[in-house]
């Protein structure tokens, strides 16, 4: 029937069916390995280092998420930081974490419910790590004037314990105890916390919360004195947790307090039932060192106390140097009305190293993620005849997606057995020669937030780190700046946040390096740079010997993938063979136009085919098959320039 009612002008708006083809994104980074926060297995997106420090770091904030591990470089912070500080706009995180013995846990406490004395709540971090017990939760009555529609409620603050203050992360006003409220205290914090959940519960019974007589409180450092029972080279103090008392003993080291710490707390554990929960740990604040003794048992079984004269010191007793501390958790009685406190405990990172079924998980789950082009494994490096499976098995995935490569990290070049200065050398190490995998070469040398001349002069001033995160940052930069078909590499490729290269390469050790597709890093004139761009497919794929002919190929092949989804279930016929040449053309000619390919005329420079007979069989079309073939003409890197001189003479005029 005729939608033509009366005389007139009818405007139609009618699809062309062009489609739009855009570039894919090649600037996308992933970092995947053990980290000590955020979710376990699940890829974050982030933008900038500040999003990493505030969903992976310390609650503190501090370095941009780089953690202070001492003597010893934090490698993922450190990557991340890296790739940023070269030009890296976008990644994801993916945390790695595996629980064989136990260990992975989340930090928890109880607080109890003002309202009602038989009921309260657990309070437990949003995910598993040690990181939670760092957290202090208080709940009091608000007292400012809210809107009429809202009683007073409570007021419930996450934060931290810095240099003895509380310092709010998080705070959550007119929250009511009732679940039924509206504003009930389950509702607020787990809708709008990013640290913490809480969950309601009763105080005996079935699903019973704990004994929530009293909470701990920090009120100030603890003066720990010996027992007079003092080991030769070293200390003891007795320990009171729950009306029982320990005499743990110690060797004294001033360079490892963690150690000290994790003496007292297994030595505690083992000799005293029942608590579980008790923990020694340590909290750096600046260039004081505070050793924290707590227990997970709420109430006055869980006071932990020591045996000890208040005119004692920390620093005669643990010899720990001049700025350190001990404090403790005294429990407070909870009165009607008044401040509930209570700390986290009970965190667990899991296993240190974590094995190849669980990168392989994280692998399979990447599969859907496809606008990753890059893949870095922070703190994982190339062990010649050792055993490198979660890094095969990422190059494997990489192989699988077409769209990605993996930077892969030589061995600690700060080693004198494990620097590369041959061809033999390159071979011996072994790394895959797929042309998906790019190899940079030496390490670079990077500064430690946390050293400092006045307050933290043991700390080492400098920590060599991976070359793959700066190669990742750089392969971002350039692909913004000239397009991803331009060699990451050059002069304009001036490597960032770095004090320079742990090893000094010249004409000659490249020589050695470049022609088994090693990429190494220079100061050619002056600042750091990436001074080649080949793949580890050099001897064995030459047609994707560099990084930007490989990677050019990916980023058409996904932009072609995304795009021509719109085709799927179309009619197989010469009307849709004919849109895709003009519309694959289209966006050929525009990189063309670009400069992403050689030849100056298009007919020099790409090609594009569809259709029965030529890249189609009857066979094909009764199958549902459309074969669409691309072609282009690479560019390649001016990695030779040579100049030709000669002189002229006896020329007649």
């Amino acid at each position: 029937m005729s939608n033509y009612m009366h005389p007139g002008v009818y405007i139609e708006h009618v699809p062309s069916g062009l489609l739009a083809i855009e570039a894919a994104s090649t600037s996308v980074a992933v970092f995947i390995g053990p980290i000590r926060r955020g979710p376990v297995g699940e890829p974050v997106y982030i933008t900038n280092g500040d999003q990493f420090a505030a969903q992976f770091g310390d609650l503190d904030g501090q370095a941009g998420g780089i953690r202070n591990r001492g003597q010893s470089a934090d490698f993922f912070g450190h990557a991340v930081q890296a790739f940023f500080a070269n030009g890296g706009t976008k990644a994801y995180i993916v945390r790695v974490a595996e629980d064989n013995s136990g260990n992975l846990s989340a930090a928890e406490t109880a607080i109890p419910n003002p309202e009602d004395a038989t009921a309260g709540f657990t309070v437990t971090a949003v995910n598993p790590g040690l990181w939670g017990d760092a957290m202090v939760v208080r709940l009091f009555p608000t007292d400012s004037v809210l809107p009429p529609d809202l009683e007073l409620g409570y007021t419930f603050e996450i934060g931290i314990v810095d240099d003895g203050d509380f310092v709010a992360l998080e705070s959550f006003t007119g929250a009511q105890m009732s679940g039924a409220s509206p504003q009930s205290i389950e509702g607020v914090v787990n809708d709008g916390s990013t640290l913490v959940n809480i969950a309601a519960g009763p105080l005996s019974g079935t699903g019973a919360i704990g004994p929530v007589q009293s909470v701990g409180i920090r009120s100030g450092p603890l003066q720990i004195a010996a027992s007079g029972q003092a080991e030769v080279g070293g200390r003891a103090v007795d320990i009171s947790v729950g009306g029982n008392t320990v005499t743990v003993g110690f060797a004294v080291n001033t360079a490892d307090i963690g150690a000290i710490a994790q003496q007292i707390q297994d030595q505690v554990r083992a000799e005293l039932a029942g608590v579980p929960d008790f923990t020694a740990r340590v909290e750096i604040d600046g260039a004081e060192s505070h050793l924290v003794l707590r227990s997970g048992l709420l109430g006055t079984s869980g006071d932990v106390t020591a045996a000890a004269p208040a005119s004692n010191s920390a620093l005669t007793i643990l010899g720990l140097g001049a700025a350190a501390t001990s404090s403790a958790m005294p429990p407070q009685d909870i009165t009607g009305g008044g401040l509930i406190e209570a700390y986290l405990n009970g965190g667990g990172d899991g296993e240190p190293a974590p094995g190849l079924a669980l990168y392989q998980s994280v692998y399979t789950t990447l599969r859907d993620y496809r606008d990753i082009s890059i893949m870095l494994l922070p703190g994982l490096n190339w062990i010649e005849a050792g055993d490198n499976s979660i890094i095969q098995s990422a190059i494997t995935h990489a192989e699988f997606m077409q769209n990605r490569m993996l930077i892969v990290d030589p061995p600690d070049t700060a080693v004198i057995a494990n620097r590369l200065t041959t061809p033999k050398d390159v071979k011996h190490l072994g790394v895959s020669t797929s042309p998906y995998v790019a190899l940079y070469y030496p390490w670079l040398d990077v500064a430690n937030p946390y050293y400092d001349a006045d307050t933290a002069a043991n700390l080492p001033k400098t920590f060599s780190i991976p070359p793959s995160s700066f190669a990742g940052g750089l392969w971002a930069r350039i692909d913004g700046t000239r397009g991803v078909w331009k060699a990451p590499a050059g002069l304009e490729a001036t490597v960032r946040s770095t004090v320079g290269p742990n090893v000094l390469i010249g004409n000659a050790l490249q020589d050695n390096l470049n022609e088994f597709g090693v990429n190494c890093l220079r100061a050619i004139i002056g600042p750091t740079v990436i001074w080649g761009a080949r793949t580890r497919a050099t001897k064995t794929k030459p047609e994707y010997r560099y990084v930007p002919v490989r990677r050019t190929q990916n980023m058409i092949g996904e932009s072609l993938y995304n795009a021509l989804q719109a085709v799927v279930f179309e009619p197989n016929d010469h009307k849709l063979w004919s849109s895709l040449r003009a519309n694959v053309g289209a966006f050929m000619d525009t990189l063309h136009r670009a400069g992403a390919f050689q030849g100056e005329k298009a007919s020099d420079a790409y090609y594009v085919k569809c259709g029965l007979g030529s890249t189609m069989t009857q066979a094909d079309i009764d199958a549902g098959v459309v074969r669409v073939v691309v072609g282009f003409a690479a560019l390649k890197p001016a990695e030779f320039v040579v100049v030709q001189i000669k002189q002229i003479v006896g020329q007649a005029r």
